[in-house]
């Protein structure tokens, strides 16, 4: 059983008031006023709203937002009721009806436009993306089809009343444009619209798409998320034209993909300066291929000192060999008499194990030479990069 709800003193009156009604009179807010400690323009930390100084904050705030038309200055923190309208300082409480400033949009012939009573819209029409004469609507193109919802219009300085377009604003400069949108198309230039760089798909032109857009964007899955893309050559695009190619999945924070990547000039490895030189956006690794690459190259490591170490001491006996042998003189190279006595001294399966070291760590350039081929090559059988999905 769910726990039970504590109302404010505030939202137990205006219920009391409310009921059957749209809009509560001045008396009733004035009554409000004087019985609750309810403040609309402070916030606490978690985002619930406090309850304090309910009548100098009604008044202060009300009286400076009451029908005015100037934008906040960008730099100052636009207040939660500027651009109120509504003569009432408490009308919006508790989702009453409340005036605020709203712009009129400048609908096309085609265009059929829902409006709500808060800046929101839904525009069934054609596609474009600024006035009537742009995108493929504007161009006279049939099979152009779309659907905007928006919320907020002209974003976060509408003007009362003032006659404007769709602004989609711009992903690549501060233009932030209408507040929210959910605009789908069946032809459009979807990148250009919103001014998304190309990353390694490139643009998408005259093509159906959904373009989703607001300060904050959440897609949640209770049994999870998929992010697929077409089989190519097999599918067809909305306007059944070919998919020459397999595309993948960018994933591009900032809407930069020809940044220099860190790393590029002159790096020092192993005391020695490299020049390297990476693109920006990158393919993503894929985790069990890059698991077993790494395995394997622990693995030859591993190896690899066995064998150095096998040899180490093989070499050892040799050298003590040399070192007890009668050798004249003090100065020099050792002369072939003395080496042609202690060779004796040394086994022959000695000899061979050096040899058979010689033969295993040819054989690991060769393990080394395939694993790079199968592991870091494009081409290879188990690549750790996607050869699809790449990201910044």
């Amino acid at each position: 059983m769910a726990d039970k709800k504590e109302y404010t003193e505030l939202e137990r009156n205006l219920g009391e008031m409310t009921r059957g009604e749209d809009i509560i009179g001045a008396s009733d807010a004035e009554q409000i006023a004087s019985n609750s400690d309810y403040n609309p323009n402070t916030y606490d930390s978690s985002g619930a709203t406090s309850t304090s100084n309910i009548s100098d904050a009604f008044e202060n705030a009300f009286n400076k937002t009451v029908d005015s038309q100037s934008c906040t200055d960008p730099g100052e923190k636009i207040g939660i009721v500027d651009g109120k309208r509504s003569q009432d300082p408490h009308a919006g409480l508790a989702n009453t009806r409340i005036k605020e400033n709203i712009p009129k949009y400048n609908d096309a012939p085609c265009e059929k436009v829902i409006k709500g009573k808060n800046n929101t819209w839904i525009i069934l029409g054609r596609d474009r993306d600024m006035g009537k004469p742009s995108g493929y609507g504007g161009k006279g193109h049939t099979r152009a089809g779309a659907i905007d919802i928006v919320v907020g219009l002209q974003g976060w300085c509408p003007v009362h009343g003032e006659v404007v377009e769709k602004n989609f604003g711009s992903m690549s400069s501060g233009v932030s444009g209408d507040a929210a949108r959910i605009y789908v198309s069946q032809r459009a230039d979807i990148d250009k619209y919103f001014h998304i760089c190309d990353g390694s798909m490139g643009p998408s032109k005259a093509m159906s798409a959904i373009g989703i857009k607001a300060d904050s964007v959440r897609i949640m899955g209770r049994r999870g998320i998929k992010i697929v893309t077409g089989q190519a050559p097999q599918q067809k695009t909305s306007l059944n034209g070919p998919i020459p190619m397999q595309f993948g999945i960018d994933l591009i924070a900032g809407n930069r993909d020809n940044v220099p990547a860190v790393g590029k000039g002159d790096v020092v490895i192993m005391g020695k300066a490299v020049t390297r030189s990476q693109p920006y956006l990158q393919p993503i690794p894929k985790g069990l291929n890059l698991r077993d690459c790494m395995s394997e190259i622990a693995d030859s490591v591993s190896q690899l000192n066995e064998l150095i170490t096998d040899f180490i001491g093989r070499q050892m006996i040799i050298n003590c060999a040399l070192a007890g042998a009668p050798i004249t003189g003090t100065a020099g190279p050792v002369p072939l008499a003395a080496l042609s006595t202690a060779i004796p001294t040394v086994s022959d399966g000695t000899i061979k194990q050096i040899a058979n070291v010689f033969g295993e760590l040819i054989k690991q350039q060769t393990n080394i030479a395939l694993m790079k081929e199968n592991y870091l090559n494009p081409t290879g059988a188990i690549y750790i990069n996607s050869r699809y999905n790449r990201t910044n």
